[in-house]
């Protein structure tokens, strides 16, 4: 079904005021996990309906036997019961006139059965006539922290700027994990299973035009209505940056798609076509994903693909050299005069000031080098945007000084950020010890809440930044 002919908007749907939780345990308490505390605690303001009949009450509210018995309307239904109880459950709702049912609940088309198919279809038939809009099944729903909605107790009460649109579940859970531990934060995560009703057109087709969402990312296994797919994605990417990591492209891969939701894949060839054509973001991993968000929402964008490299090890800089030109950027020597004045900074014998050019051994030097050098580098004609990298092992040492020492150099690039008049983008190599790891983190973080593109490696800058300017490129072209 499609969200053009029914009763009720996504944005109906998306801010109920009240939530039955049909299936809720009947031990939950606050804190305990369960579907009812992940509302209560996560600060839903509306009215919550536990549904069980073996209880009276729930986590302190007064539970029901079914939604029938509920005395006030009820606009959003959770299923969270076995699927042979899902459709006298989607009769009741039809009865209590539920606007829209997230079914968390799996064992459907999923599994391939004869009777997984048969349930699906009988709940469809319900949906249908009772005009009740469906998110599922086989999903985790909505994670909306703005209203309190969310499927884990353990995601970010603060909402952000970033939508995802998946029928992963664990995916959906783990981009969210990775992207926090970045610093990211989402405005919407829906996860929508088997969509049997609403599916990855209709959330983008809202997303489009949801001005709490700056960056849309969607996670497709397979398609129900490919040219609805098609027109919604290249709406919204008119609008906003939109990243497609489709999934089941490969042999094996179409293979696990239908074993999980019982998708359509599709050819590389085609999604190959789709992507031209719509101006949509092809990527290959959730690390991808968040690499694209950090880009649109911390990376002005260039003059050019020319990119300044600037970062210790000279072997270091050839391979950087290697990933960015692969990339599709180009790393053009540095003018003579450039290289005049950068060898002023770098007494160093066989210091490369050619581009890439090398830093002074040392973290702390090499953050004194960039308050004079990356002003040099950025006054290069030639240049349009620069690229350092710092790698903790490369400049030696561990423990507390290295950690007092990185958190100085992003400082410094924080700082020197605002007043290079051609983008910076920074990477900090996580290093091999533990220690380490967290300390760039730490680092990542601080530079990314400064407004700075951080990331973890040489490849994942480029690929996102070529990406990013291709990006640019073809909604100018659409736009002219």
């Amino acid at each position: 079904m499609s969200s053009k002919a029914q009763k009720y908007s996504l944005h109906d749907i998306l801010h109920p005021r009240s939530v039955a939780v049909v299936g809720a345990s009947a031990n939950e308490t606050r804190g305990s996990g369960g579907w009812v505390a992940r509302l209560l605690d996560f600060g839903f303001s509306g009215q919550i309906y536990p549904i069980n009949p073996r209880a009276t009450e729930i986590a302190g509210l007064k539970a029901y036997p079914n939604v029938r018995e509920i005395p006030g309307p009820v606009d959003y239904a959770i299923f969270a019961v076995p699927a042979s109880l899902v459709p006298p459950i989607m009769e009741d709702c039809a009865a209590k006139r539920v606007k829209a049912v997230h079914i968390f609940t799996a064992g459907f088309s999923e599994t391939g059965s004869e009777r997984g198919k048969a349930l699906q279809m009988d709940i469809e038939r319900i949906a249908r006539e009772a005009d009740i809009r469906v998110i599922g099944p086989n999903c985790m729903g909505v994670y909306y922290p703005a209203v309190g909605l969310t499927f884990s107790p353990g995601f970010p009460r603060e909402p952000g700027p970033i939508a995802f649109v998946a029928q992963t579940g664990a995916g959906s859970s783990r981009l969210v994990g990775l992207a926090s531990s970045r610093g990211l934060r989402f405005s919407k995560v829906i996860s929508y299973g088997n969509a049997i009703d609403l599916d990855a057109p209709d959330f983008l087709d809202y997303l489009a035009t949801d001005d709490e969402t700056k960056f849309v990312a969607s996670y497709i296994e397979g398609v129900k209505d490919g040219r609805y797919l098609l027109e919604s994605v290249a709406k919204c990417a008119k609008a906003k940056p939109v990243v497609i990591l489709k999934a089941g492209l490969t042999e094996g891969g179409s293979g696990a798609a239908a074993s999980h939701t019982a998708a359509l894949s599709g050819s590389a060839a085609v999604w190959d076509a789709f992507f031209k054509q719509t101006g949509a973001i092809a990527v290959e991993s959730l690390e991808d994903i968040i690499d694209m968000a950090i880009t649109f929402l911390n990376f002005s964008r260039p003059q050019g693909r020319r990119v300044g490299i600037v970062g210790r090890g000279g072997g270091l800089g050839v391979i950087a050299t290697d990933v960015c030109e692969r990339a599709g950027l180009r790393v053009p020597p540095y003018t003579v005069e450039t290289r005049g004045q950068l060898e002023k900074l770098i007494p160093e014998a066989g210091a490369s000031v050619r581009n890439p050019v090398e830093t002074a051994l040392g973290l702390r030097a090499a953050a004194s080098f960039y308050e004079e050098g990356l002003k040099i580098v950025c006054a290069d004609p030639g240049i349009d945007f620069i690229l350092t990298h710092i790698g903790v092992d490369v400049y030696g040492g561990y423990g507390p000084a290295m950690h007092d020492q990185l958190l100085e150099a992003a400082e410094v690039l924080i700082r020197l950020s605002k007043t290079l008049t051609k983008p910076l983008a920074v990477v900090f190599y996580p290093g091999g010890r533990l220690e380490t790891v967290a300390a760039v983190m730490e680092a990542q973080q601080k530079c990314l809440a400064g407004g700075l593109a951080v990331f973890s490696t040489i490849e994942a800058a480029a690929k996102a930044i070529g990406r990013f300017l291709r990006y640019h490129e073809f909604i100018e072209q659409v736009v002219l």
